[in-house]
């Protein structure tokens, strides 16, 4: 039983990673809540240390210096690539304090979060951050290239479907303007930076929160339908041959100029059992597999052995997107009803 919830889970986490991330977060910030309030400088300087791993070997070959690369350690180069992922600690932290925002504050468990929600900002910057060092700064020179010269950008990137590469561009770029949106926001979150402000001012500010949702939106959208139309073009169905006496028929014709394979036609048209027709020689055969083999197999199937797709899992991430900004809207909008009346 364990081990079939932690195949399930894993299945999960493969077909629809944020919605594994985001529920692990939340259950995590929720009872680690007292934690973070009391030890806020020691969650900051755990998540600020990954950051450094990679920031300061990124930096160093801008400046021309090849400096340790942490990547190249099996078991810290997992979690660090983890962490440069956006959709595996920044992304669900994000979606997290926007929730806070939609939902009741009188739930125990909102209630909780409310709590740390100045904390969860600051928390969320250092994998942001990272991600924004490493895919975005990596991606928009060849993104803006896509915009003043469209035929090498194309060639260079084997891009096939134009529209899905204008899409990645266009998302890319706009991961620049998020980044100069949020670091406003990240550092007017520290109290020091908050009370030199004053309240009214840091409000004004911190209203830009709701573009940076929707413009984080329209990115990880672009990110995934973009990448989702090149990859249809790559991987379109090539007709399946069907054997059947017209293409049957229509095989013998074509190896009419071959004695040995007209052989083979000839023996099939006069009935022979024994003949083998050379349109099937190229059909691989399987040995039978008895019927006890068979449910012996299918029983030892289990969830870590389904295999969805790629593009598949395009359509997950895409509907867990539209899933998730939408249900924020709908509550939005709902609670702003409710505190109009």
């Amino acid at each position: 039983m364990i081990k079939l919830l932690i195949d399930f889970i894993q299945f999960l986490n493969t077909v629809a990673p944020l919605f594994i991330s985001l529920a692990v977060l939340t259950l995590l910030a929720a009872l680690l809540s007292k934690s973070i309030k009391k030890h806020a400088t020691v969650y900051y300087i755990v998540l600020a240390i990954p950051f450094a791993m990679v920031a300061i070997p990124f930096t160093g070959r801008l400046f021309g210096t090849e400096l340790f690369n942490f990547n190249r350690i099996p078991f810290l180069g997992g979690i660090l690539r983890d962490y440069i992922h956006m959709g595996t600690l920044g992304f669900p932290l994000l979606i997290i304090i926007m929730y806070m925002g939609a939902l009741n504050p009188k739930n125990f468990i909102v209630k909780k979060l409310l709590g740390i929600r100045k904390e969860l900002s600051i928390m969320s910057g250092f994998p942001i951050l990272t991600h924004s060092l490493i895919r975005v700064t990596n991606n928009l020179p060849n993104a803006l290239k896509f915009f003043t010269d469209n035929d090498e950008y194309m060639e260079r990137a084997g891009a096939i479907n134009a529209l899905g590469a204008g899409i990645t561009s266009f998302s890319f770029v706009l991961g620049i303007l998020m980044l100069a949106l949020f670091i406003p926001l990240w550092v007017t979150s520290f109290d020091s930076v908050r009370k030199r402000m004053g309240s009214v001012k840091w409000r004004k500010l911190q209203r830009w929160a709701y573009v940076l949702y929707a413009m984080l939106f329209i990115h990880a959208m672009g990110i995934q339908s973009g990448s989702l139309l090149n990859q249809r073009e790559r991987e379109m169905p090539k007709p399946a041959i069907e054997v059947t006496a017209a293409t049957a028929e229509t095989h013998n014709r074509s190896n009419r100029g071959n004695p040995e394979l007209q052989g083979h036609a000839d023996r099939n048209n006069r009935g022979d059992k024994n003949a083998v027709q050379p349109i099937a020689d190229s059909i691989p055969r399987t040995e039978a597999v008895k019927p006890a083999e068979r449910n012996r197999h299918q029983q030892s199937q289990g969830f870590a052995d389904i295999k969805v797709d790629a593009q598949i899992r395009r359509y997950i991430h895409i509907t867990s997107l539209l899933l998730i900004f939408g249900s924020y809207l709908y509550l939005r909008l709902r609670k702003a009803r409710l505190k109009k009346k």
